[in-house]
């Protein structure tokens, strides 16, 4: 799991996720395109995400090269 400042290091950013078992359009979009890390607020939030989706045994790996 990648921390709070990670994210925030990345913010202005582009960043990748891989692929996981969710299929919705958002998903689809991440692991393709990548995301821009917008703001601090998109950094708290994508740190968030990755812990709920982890209680739910999903697994949301970032990194910064596609």
């Amino acid at each position: 799991m990648k921390s709070l400042n990670w994210f925030k290091n990345r913010i202005g950013k582009r960043i990748y996720r891989d692929r996981n078992d969710c299929h919705c359009l958002d998903c689809e979009d991440a692991v393709g395109n990548g995301l821009i890390v917008r703001d601090k607020n998109h950094a708290e939030y994508l740190h968030m995400i990755q812990g709920d989706f982890k209680s739910e045994g999903i697994i949301l790996n970032y990194r910064d090269k596609k």
